[in-house]
């Protein structure tokens, strides 16, 4: 697990969670020899990570859909159609 850092700047955020969750999350750092707070930004990063990858994938769906729609299947295709 990569622990990603912002070292120039941090703003605590106090959030309120199940308390069966803080005790998963407080037994993991405990297992991964982190901190609660360390373990908290790695799966909040992890989780936007994630979020981002599957917006780009609906958005690369969408793109090509659009193209396949318009008959657009290879860069050739691309080519031809910017050109007309």
């Amino acid at each position: 697990m990569t622990t990603i850092k912002n070292v120039e700047q941090t703003v605590t955020i106090t959030i309120s969670l199940p308390t069966a969750l803080a005790h998963t999350i407080e037994r993991q750092a405990k297992r991964s020899g982190t901190t609660v707070a360390d373990l908290a930004v790695t799966m909040l990063w992890e989780a936007w990570s994630e979020r981002a990858r599957k917006d780009l994938e609906q958005i690369q769906e969408y793109g090509k859909s659009r193209a396949e729609a318009l008959g657009i299947y290879t860069e050739e295709d691309l080519f031809r159609y910017l050109e007309s």
